[in-house]
């Protein structure tokens, strides 16, 4: 069986990039990189043609994204990039198609009208009809029309495919919520095995160690000075707080007297900080779909303490018996304040084995392998 796979999303080191980069590397497994076609439509890599691959870069001036939005498409297509796919859906003898986002329309409606037999499904990395409008709020005016777009264009893909693929409940809903439609599968955050870790990066310190990994993202940033301010200047008697990931060093200059707070930007293994560890916390506020950064600080069985926004389509699968004990889940001061109480009280394991099996049933490259294997059988009929 060959398929093709179609992407905005392969390059970046967190986030959605973790979640494409597994879609694709979980196809590679089950049929065979060799079968597997990839369409890179993310806009800093540079244009190339190689056996299975085919990457279109950015447009080339703003009057090319002015015609392309003007074609009704978002500034990832042209049509005669969609015309171009489809003909390798056509030449490559294409039986199943993943878009690996759900703002990909036109192309899904341009396939299934010349190639009706070929099967296409949509995967939601969050549902833009809810996300959009908020980011529409705060954009230049020439985004505005681009998010507009991608609204469109997202609704046109949940009524051409074949199979619509959420991550969990919570975003069924709001596909629901939009669309009026029922998702077919649920498909997770799922993350690759945690590495080894090579040594203790933090100091001697009887202090328990809070953790922090992310880029320098605005909603990171954010969440980090909130919850310095408001949380961790309380509990920095028992605590040290680490912030860790690229860009996130400019942090250092914010709060420079705090002993008890570092700032260490990229490392080369996250590994180590996340091995010995005592919490990880996450207290964001705003983006959609499920974090990535949770699904790894659980896959490291790590105790977590983080917002309702990063704990979304997570906390609702968990066991009760791990809540307010292995997750806790605060949005206010008083709630992090409680948690962090609990937690300073007692013993905490650096490796939860309860919080490891939960990773291995539901976030694993296993989980995905077994998720992706039904999803490909049943809409195509046939066994993989």
């Amino acid at each position: 069986m060959k398929i093709l796979f179609v992407s905005k999303e392969l390059h970046p080191a967190a986030g959605s990039g973790v979640g494409a980069r597994m879609h694709r590397d979980t196809l590679y497994e089950l049929v065979g990189k060799e079968n597997v076609f990839v369409i890179d439509l993310d806009l800093f890599i540079e244009p190339s043609i190689k056996q299975n691959y085919r990457s279109y870069g950015k447009y080339k001036n703003k009057f090319e994204r002015i015609k392309r939005n003007l074609q009704m498409n978002t500034y990832y297509f042209s049509n005669s990039m969609i015309n171009e796919i489809v003909g390798i859906v056509e030449k490559e003898n294409i039986e199943f198609v993943f878009l690996d986002d759900s703002t990909f329309g036109k192309l899904a409606n341009a396939i299934k009208k010349k190639c009706p037999r070929v099967r296409v499904v949509s995967f939601f990395h969050d549902v833009k009809a809810q996300l959009y409008p908020i980011w529409i709020k705060r954009s230049k005016f020439v985004d505005k029309i681009d998010f507009r777009i991608g609204i469109e264009n997202e609704r046109k893909s949940v009524f051409s495919v074949d199979k619509n693929i959420v991550l969990n409940s919570a975003e069924d809903k709001l596909l629901q919520q939009y669309y009026g439609v029922k998702a077919d599968y649920y498909y997770p955050v799922c993350v690759g095995l945690p590495e080894d870790s090579a040594k203790n990066p933090y100091p001697k310190n009887e202090k328990k160690v809070i953790l922090f990994v992310g880029t320098s993202y605005v909603a990171n940033l954010n969440g980090i000075r909130w919850f310095y301010k408001n949380v961790f200047l309380k509990i920095s008697n028992h605590f040290e707080f680490w912030v860790v990931g690229k860009g996130l060093d400019c942090m250092k200059r914010e709060f420079p007297d705090n002993a008890s707070f570092h700032a260490e930007g990229f490392v080369e293994s996250l590994a180590d900080y996340y091995r010995y560890a005592d919490v990880v916390v996450a207290p964001l506020t705003g983006g959609g779909g499920m974090k990535i950064k949770t699904a790894e600080a659980i896959s490291y069985g790590k105790v977590f303490v983080g917002s309702t926004e990063s704990l979304h389509g997570y906390y609702e699968e968990m066991p009760k018996s791990i809540i307010n004990k292995l997750i806790f889940q605060c949005d206010t001061v008083e709630d992090y304040l409680k948690a962090f109480s609990e937690i300073a009280d007692r013993e905490v394991e650096k490796q939860n084995n309860v919080l490891v099996e939960l990773y291995k049933t539901k976030y694993s490259s296993a989980a995905s392998y077994n998720i992706m294997k039904k999803i490909m059988e049943e809409t195509m009929g046939k066994e993989i």
